[in-house]
């Protein structure tokens, strides 16, 4: 119909979805991102700066919390529903945080709105899959891929100007007007067909899942200031009794939150565990090289992250060049080699950086890290969804998304130790401070060019060898995610779209759809 592929789409229909479902994906994406040029004025507001980390922090938990829950229920309640449950979830929390009269409301507001936006990009893709046949989706994908790369690049840019000319409250305020968009849009265009399954949430599950994960992402956010601290050793031994628990639940759970049967299939495990590897590159070292430029070279914020671009330019070759190449051959598994292959070289050769870098060295390895990243962010998601039953579409979609998120929190923790331990061993190495001292050097890009020359020079390069390091375990990992594209199986993908199984299964309703 109207010269789509689509069971009861038409062309028009088909764009309005994939318009709606890239806008929420947006805005959902850059909440993350969004934020981070806002904080030091609200910060200043509240005079709560010993509590600005938690802001980050409430929202990537309940995001992480969120995301499978939320998909498994739209496996069992209809997409279109949940989605649109998600979507003002989202919208709702986004108005209370630019209500917020103190910085514990805000990151009270900050939970709920978590919560909501953390399952939106996982709900996007699942109703691409029921749309979409796998061969197809590939031609798509890009634009949700670059829409989620595009958020954690522009956001700084985008809250810098609302702080600039508004106020810290419409960097929440503007989700509301365009997200009742995306969901006026939604609600009318999209229309899915949705044998509706009588089964019980696995809420057991869904609590252990959520203590297991909210302990982890504390005692991470706590633990850069000291990983051997009782409290965060009581928090990660939480996490790993819940985690326990957890599979122990699920494995005798009618409908598990995550079903672990998924990760017998090599296909999903595969997709799985490159997924988590870029997603360390993407969410964990992104903020890195901005620090860099700021802290090293001394450019402004927004020049920062105008200097981010080549990363994008790789984000977009990958994502469409791949998405077509998978739609014109019908194969996944020779691109994440390939894209893995180039991000293990670029970032060794970003890994080599010093205090005066040119940046016309970094320029071609952003490229190849941006698009080694999408590379993988590409094929993993058709490569699992591809491997499932129309029944398990949203479950597997949002576990591929949550395993990449934590792959980006892990990573993120891990890296900010690599950085805090070179500052505070390097620094002290060039010059007579204490470790608590060279900390202390560690200011706005104004102060630290303001500093004697010694005392620069010092910072400039220990900025630098820290940031390298951290480039140097994200080659690391990407190496790792080389071997686990080396054994993803390549098989045929599905010509047929979920839509056309659902709508089969109403004319046809099966004994065993229930089960």
């Amino acid at each position: 119909m109207g010269g789509t592929t689509v069971p009861g789409f038409t062309n028009r229909q088909l764009w309005l979805v994939l318009g709606s479902l890239m806008l929420s994906v947006l805005l959902a994406s850059m909440e993350i991102s969004i934020i981070s040029t806002a904080l030091p004025t609200i910060v200043g507001e509240f005079q709560a700066f010993e509590s600005f980390a938690w802001v980050g922090t409430s929202y990537i938990v309940t995001a992480a919390i969120g995301t499978p829950i939320l998909g498994k229920m739209s496996d069992l309640y209809g997409r279109r529903t949940v989605f649109l449950s998600t979507l003002g979830i989202f919208i709702f929390g986004s108005l209370l945080c630019g209500f917020a009269q103190s910085m514990n409301q805000l990151i009270a507001f900050r939970a709920v709105q978590g919560f909501g936006g953390g399952a939106i990009q996982a709900l996007a893709f699942a109703i691409l899959g029921d749309i979409l046949p796998p061969r197809e989706r590939g031609r798509y994908i890009g634009y949700f891929t670059l829409a989620f790369v595009g958020a954690a690049l522009l956001g700084p840019l985008i809250g810098g100007f609302i702080i600039d000319h508004f106020s810290w409250p419409w960097i929440f305020f503007i989700n509301v007007p365009l997200g009742l968009l995306a969901g006026a849009v939604a609600w009318r265009a999209l229309q899915l067909p949705f044998p509706r399954r009588k089964a019980k949430i696995d809420w057991s599950g869904a609590a252990t899942l959520s203590i297991a994960i909210g302990a982890v992402m504390i005692a991470l956010e706590v633990g850069q200031d000291g990983w051997t601290e009782t409290p965060v050793l009581v928090l990660f031994g939480v996490g790993l009794l819940t985690t326990l628990a957890f599979v122990l639940i699920e494995q005798r759970a009618e409908e598990p939150i995550i079903p672990l049967r998924l990760f017998s299939d090599r296909a999903v495990l595969t997709a799985t565990l490159i997924g988590m590897s870029a997603g360390t590159i993407a969410f964990g070292a992104g903020q890195f090289l901005p620090l860099y430029f700021q802290d090293s070279l001394f450019v402004s914020p927004t020049e920062s992250g105008l200097r981010m671009l080549p990363q994008m330019i790789g984000v977009t070759l990958g994502t469409f060049g791949i998405g077509r190449l998978i739609a014109k051959t019908g194969r996944c598994k020779p691109w994440p080699i390939a894209g893995t292959a180039i991000a293990v070289v670029s970032a060794l050769v970003i890994a080599g950086i010093s205090g005066d870098t040119a940046y016309s060295t970094l320029f071609f390895p952003m490229i190849g890290l941006g698009f080694g990243m999408a590379s993988v962010f590409t094929t993993s998601s058709i490569v699992a969804q591809n491997a499932v039953e129309f029944r398990d579409l949203g479950v597997v979609t949002s576990t591929i998304m949550f395993f990449r998120s934590l792959g980006g929190s892990l990573g993120l923790a891990v890296f900010g130790t690599i950085l805090n331990g070179a500052i505070r061993s390097e620094i002290p190495a060039r010059i007579d401070v204490s470790a608590e001292e060279a900390s202390d050097l560690i200011r706005s890009p104004e102060e630290i060019e303001a500093l004697p020359l010694i005392e620069r020079t010092a910072v400039i390069d220990s900025v630098a060898i820290g940031v390298g390091r951290v480039y140097l375990v994200c080659a690391g990992v990407m190496a790792f995610g080389f071997v686990v594209a080396l054994l993803l199986p390549e098989r045929p993908l599905r010509a047929r779209a979920g839509i056309s199984d659902a709508m089969e299964q109403q004319q046809h309703p099966s004994p065993a759809a229930g089960e």
